[in-house]
């Protein structure tokens, strides 16, 4: 029988109550803004970001990539609340997508950085017809 050593058996294992060394972690918005945009697009219904500022949107208009686009985070007594605007793919259920959106955030977001988040707000700012789709112009032809 291969059995090998846990933590438990050697004795080795760090003390959950050790004092952490003296000093601050300060953790960027847009640090935990990379993260968010991630775990949105990661997302099954939503295609985009949609801009939340008139420099945002220009800058998409220009081809510029900003994944802070559509992304708003506050942090507050170490706790993280997040707004986002998001495009939900057209004939995809949008409530749950948002809802998707809001468990996915969250999961991420505390798994990677440790802290507790308050809150994540979706607003779908539209809807978006892929190429090809059944929602689409072309559905149905090119049939023989």
């Amino acid at each position: 029988m291969d059995r090998r050593a846990s933590e438990s058996d050697t004795g080795s294992a760090p003390a959950r109550n050790e004092v952490p060394p003296g000093g601050r972690v300060e953790i960027a918005d847009h640090a935990i803004a990379s993260i968010v945009h991630g775990a949105v697009l990661a997302c099954y219904g939503v295609v985009d970001m949609a801009p939340r500022s008139i420099g945002s949107a220009i800058g998409k208009r220009l081809g510029r990539s900003n994944p802070g686009r559509g992304i708003a985070v506050r942090v507050a007594d170490g706790r993280i609340t997040v707004d986002l605007s998001v495009i939900v793919e057209y004939g995809t259920p949008v409530f749950t997508v948002a809802k998707n959106v809001m468990q996915t955030v969250k999961f991420q977001v505390e798994r990677t950085l440790g802290m507790p988040v308050e809150r994540v707000n979706v607003s779908v700012e539209g809807l978006r017809v892929s190429p090809g789709s059944a929602g689409g112009a072309t559905a149905g032809r090119g049939r023989a």
